[in-house]
């Protein structure tokens, strides 16, 4: 708590001094998001009217979230620093489908959620509150009880109208013929009516790859002021950008996702890896800072259920994460319950109802680093830099414009101690810690960060302070009217008591 309050009380006066950039206005586009993925089912149920499938006895079954709870906790999320939510699937669903991806019809809303007019009233306060929402669209496979099976006209809308799915969860599902034009002319068109209805700012296209990258070039003609998103599963690097070529706004980085949970899982492990793959993002895509990098998703195991495969204390794990996945290049996606450190595999063990009333300490330590994102254009569009990587311990130079970072992860087991040379940076300034206060200042051509074991600290390097006589005597002013007023007062006793 203590250091979260020097966070919030110190970097305007830190960025000010260091001349940053932190004063302009966020520019309307997507290049300054922290996004928040979560199940509307199993977030917060606001209205219990629409509860007939609820059954809170059992995890496979529905247990009431909805858009109401979403819209009650919108200034949670605000204070956690979202400025995007993506919610689950929202159209009907085959009886039990509470995560939303056994869609039975595209006209039609999944009533357990709620109407298009609550919705709508769920993107309103939204945006009253400056968090966009996005909506999470499956567009390749179904239900098996999906309305179009039951039209003989539209067989060939179908590769397969029943195969086993991954994760297996997911049971048996029909494959959408997204080579078909009718199959992509219906869905954009139900895409574009629940846009116009509702007011969402995008989509996230879940299992994107799974259809042609131009597949998604009439979604981008149709929805032009739509953020939207493509799902890479499997896809590399060079595919993904072949998705934003032809008219995807943004792609999940799914190629850093298992390095990124391989190496927080534990300590001592390193991000060479990780970090090769956030350059290569660098190169080959055409819109790298707009890549949403995720470490767990509604598909996959819980991240820290790898934590505890490992058996270690998961909060400081989450720390370093999040830490690393807030400073370096790309959009953070924090999925639901990631910040109480929620635990479980894949499917409805890992799906738990979120708690609100759990240990905040992890949580105030998300709002203290998305401050420091949002008050740090360099942590959102800066360049990127490796400066230092052995066996956890991470060091990296963000830069923009005037605004120059050094961020230092200790992902590691012992204390570790790196040198900078001056020649880096510039002796004549100072790296002032924003996380806990930490300063170092060039000694011998070299400035030298010391960080105890998983702790992190993002330094901004700013002018070096020299005393400051006024403050000293502006305290000393203070100090001695506090004097005496306290003489006056004993006088005041002392004769009041001679009376």
């Amino acid at each position: 708590m203590k250091k979260r309050f020097f966070s919030l009380v110190m970097v305007p006066l830190l960025l000010f001094s260091a001349n940053a950039a932190s004063a302009e206005e966020k520019e309307e586009d997507w290049h300054d998001e922290t996004m928040y993925f979560l199940m509307t089912d199993r977030f917060m149920n606001g209205d219990r009217s629409n509860d007939e499938q609820t059954d809170n006895k059992d995890s496979s079954a529905y247990q009431g979230g909805d858009f109401k709870g979403i819209q009650d906790k919108l200034d949670y999320l605000q204070e956690l620093g979202m400025t995007s939510i993506v919610i689950s699937p929202v159209f009907e669903n085959e009886a039990g489908g509470y995560h939303g991806y056994h869609i039975t019809n595209y006209s039609k809303m999944n009533p357990q959620f709620g109407s298009e007019q609550e919705l709508a009233a769920l993107v309103d306060s939204a945006h009253e509150k400056n968090i966009r929402v996005i909506v999470d669209f499956p567009a390749t496979r179904v239900s098996m009880e999906h309305v179009w099976l039951e039209d003989a006209q539209k067989a060939d809308w179908f590769m397969e109208t029943s195969i086993a799915q991954k994760p297996d969860w997911l049971g048996e599902m029909a494959l959408l013929n997204t080579a078909n034009p009718d199959v992509q002319s219906a869905l954009v068109e139900a895409a574009v009516k629940l846009a116009d209805e509702t007011g969402i700012d995008g989509y996230f296209f879940s299992g994107a790859s799974a259809a042609e990258p131009e597949f998604w070039t009439e979604f981008d003609e149709s929805l032009p002021e739509l953020h939207l998103i493509g799902e890479m599963s499997e896809a590399s690097i060079q595919e993904a950008a072949a998705y934003e070529e032809a008219g995807l706004d943004a792609v999940t980085s799914s190629w850093l996702q298992d390095p990124i949970r391989e190496q927080f899982a534990t300590v001592d492990r390193s991000s060479e890896e990780v970090k090769d793959r956030l350059l290569e993002e660098q190169n080959v895509l055409n819109d790298p800072i707009a890549a949403v990098h995720t470490a767990d998703s509604a598909l996959t195991d819980r991240l820290t259920l790898d934590m505890a495969n490992e058996n270690m204390f998961p909060g400081a794990r989450w720390r370093m994460a999040l830490t690393y996945m807030y400073t370096t290049p790309g959009t953070p996606a924090v999925f639901y319950g990631s910040e109480i450190a929620q635990n479980g595999e894949s499917g409805p063990d890992s799906h738990g109802l979120m708690n609100f009333r759990t240990d905040q300490e992890l949580v105030d330590y998300i709002k203290q680093i998305s401050a420091l994102r949002q008050e740090l254009p360099a942590l959102r569009r800066g360049s990127y830099e490796s400066i230092y990587e052995q066996d956890g311990m991470s060091v990296f130079k963000r830069q923009y414009e005037d605004e120059t970072l050094i961020v230092a992860i200790n992902n590691t087991g012992e204390t570790q101690s790196v040198a900078i040379p001056a020649s880096e940076l510039d002796e004549d300034k100072e790296l002032r810690g924003l996380l806990a206060g930490d300063m170092s200042r060039a000694a011998d051509g070299e400035f030298t960060i010391i960080l105890d074991r998983e702790e992190a600290e993002i330094y901004v390097l700013a002018q070096k302070t020299g005393i400051n006589y006024a403050f000293i005597a502006a305290m000393a002013t203070v100090w001695i009217i506090f004097v005496l007023f306290l003489y006056i007062v004993w006088k005041r006793g002392k004769k009041a008591a001679k009376q």
